[in-house]
């Protein structure tokens, strides 16, 4: 009767968290529990409260042997023995309690043990569970004192938490020095070693070199399953509580598999972006349309960042209304010399000098407000209250900009502005007769399979789009290989031609790309995103045309990382590409 009302209370704590968190589109948590009884010590506490440090994506529970002999694991994805005594805890468990254990792994379920529990996965004692082939050394002074010890990263591990360092201070209470025995068990998986130990402590008798380069961090498949150990204590290290999480989620196969590594990049952006940053920050480096490092670091929301995370593309945005634009052109269905009233002729725009351009709202030449300045945010508000609007579609954004005066004569100056590429995004709905929202999906999304990006159905154009590193990989390597089913190779480079002012002296903008020239030959396409609110993104795509090369950072709820860091960073993780040996 316990068991069944314990299944019942952990099943409708997983119903409430999805109900609440699925207006955020939130993934299923994990459901991990923590072994509760005899042999448990007490850093249990700080460890359900490293796990708790993102209960969106863990829901924790205690289960007892108990409960574990009578199949209770089948309520859970991750089973985790804390520190105490491994001893105690696998006779706890009982011949049943183990055996459960091991049928959960082989279904699929994962393992983590930390320090006690590291003891209990080996194959070393009657007690033992038997998940990792490996034996503890020298067992017999097992208490060998409590401290802080430096391990020793190997090149997996470092990846693996994202450590710009090779090495780590991390408290140490005794936990077991593992090692390979001198004979394999063909019964028990072969372990892999994220780190050893690069100093010791030898308290209690214990002997004096022996510790160092004993594994600390281990992890293996079990049957369909996975096993994670941590003979030292990242729950009592403060500012290591995450390794905890990481391995949770290695546990249940949330590895990012489309994650790309390229030899020296992750020092460069801890050294912009350190562990302890807030926000998370997604990297993705390519050469003519191949990608050489794609990998995301930190959390967003509370969630760990992948190459699958939706990013706030904020100005970012622009490129593919100004996409848009250009196809349309091809088309002969878009004239950029034409004028906006032209193609919105009930649209009374204000006018100084001569009308508005098409050109003019690609180029940031027309003289509009921007709707993002805090005095056009006072006029927006008061037109909103005017109308009875609670936001502001393409449609009632242009109406807005009837009442606005322009803040120069169109093509005298260039002055970037977002309301110029929401009415371009007002103009491609009336040419299309479908809402930009449909045609872009359709004529560029769907075409790329770019299948995790988004944008509003309401207002776009300037903003309001996000993607993920792989489908932003997409719309990468379709610019650099000039991918016919978008636009024709003569539509691709008039992406990346310079405007004019009228009086013919060119502006450094191109479709929603800022262009850098030198002698005449264009060397640099780039573009930054700077979002604000919950996201406050912090982005910079830049195209090396020479060497083929495309930089893209999407730092998010980062408002630390500004214009001149990101270029800088951007710069260096180019240099780092360039050094590479032949």
């Amino acid at each position: 009767m316990k068991r069944h009302l314990w299944s019942f209370v952990k099943r409708a704590m997983v119903v409430l968290w999805l109900v609440m968190s699925s207006a955020c589109q939130a993934e299923e948590p994990i459901r991990a529990a923590v072994f509760k009884g005899d042999g448990v010590g007490q850093s249990v506490e700080d460890l359900l409260q490293a796990l708790e440090q993102n209960e969106d994506q863990i829901v924790v529970g205690r289960i007892t042997a108990d409960q574990i002999r009578e199949g209770g694991l089948a309520d859970f994805d991750v089973l985790i023995h804390p520190g105490g005594s491994g001893s105690r805890q696998g006779k706890a468990l009982g011949q049943q309690g183990r055996e459960e254990v091991r049928r959960f792994l082989r279904s699929g379920g994962g393992f983590l043990g930390v320090c006690a529990g590291s003891y209990l996965a080996t194959n070393q004692y009657s007690w033992s569970l038997n998940l990792i082939d490996a034996k503890v050394v020298d067992r017999r002074h097992w208490a060998r004192g409590n401290g802080t010890v430096e391990l020793q990263l190997s090149p997996t591990g470092a990846s693996f938490f994202g450590h710009v360092p090779k090495t780590l201070e991390i408290h140490y209470a005794q936990g077991p020095l593992l090692a390979r025995r001198e004979w394999d068990d063909p019964a028990v998986p072969d372990y892999q070693s994220l780190a050893c130990f690069n100093t010791e402590i030898a308290k209690n008798g214990a002997p004096e070199g022996i510790m160092v380069g004993t594994s600390a961090i281990v992890r293996a498949n079990y049957g369909s399953g996975r096993v994670f150990c941590f003979s030292p204590h990242p729950e009592l290290t403060d500012g290591q509580e995450s390794m905890i999480n990481h391995a949770v989620h290695w546990l249940v196969g949330l590895a990012d598999e489309q994650a790309v590594e390229f030899d020296g990049i992750t020092p460069i952006v801890r050294r912009h972006f350190p562990s302890a940053s807030p926000g998370g920050v997604a990297v993705l480096v390519t050469e003519r349309g191949n990608v050489l490092h794609r990998k995301a670091y930190g959390f967003v929301k509370g969630r760990r960042l992948t190459t699958h995370t939706p990013l706030s593309l904020a100005s970012v945005t622009k490129q593919f209304a100004a996409m848009c634009a250009a196809m349309l052109i091809e088309e002969n269905r878009l004239d950029r010399e034409q004028t906006v009233s032209h193609y919105l002729p009930e649209l009374e725009l204000p006018s100084q000098g001569r009308a508005i351009l098409v050109k003019d709202l690609l180029y940031h030449t027309s003289g509009l407000p921007n709707f993002i300045k805090a005095e056009e945010r006072a006029s927006i508000a008061e037109f909103k209250c005017e109308h009875g609007l609670d936001f502001l579609t393409n449609k009632t954004h242009a109406e807005w900009l009837t009442t606005m005066d322009l803040r120069r004569p169109p093509g005298q100056e260039h002055e970037y502005t977002n309301s110029g590429y929401v009415l371009l995004t007002r103009i491609i709905e009336e040419v299309t007769g479908e809402s930009f929202h449909d045609f872009q999906k359709r004529r560029i999304f769907d075409v790329l399979g770019m299948t995790e990006t988004t944008d509003s159905t309401r207002f776009n154009g300037s903003g309001n789009m996000r993607t993920t590193l792989v489908d932003y990989t997409k719309w990468d390597r379709a610019l650099w290989e000039q991918d016919p089913r978008i636009l024709s190779p003569a539509g691709y480079e008039m992406l990346f031609q310079q405007g004019l002012l009228d009086d013919g002296t060119p502006v450094d903008y191109g479709f929603g790309w800022r262009l850098k020239y030198r002698d005449g030959e264009l060397l640099i396409a780039e573009h930054g995103g700077v979002g604000s609110g919950t996201t406050a993104a912090r982005n910079l795509i830049r195209r090396h045309f020479d060497e083929g090369i495309t930089i893209a950072i999407f730092a998010q709820e980062n408002p630390e990382l500004g214009r001149a860091d990101r270029a800088r960073f951007a710069s260096e993780l180019y240099e780092c590409v360039l050094k590479r040996p032949e």
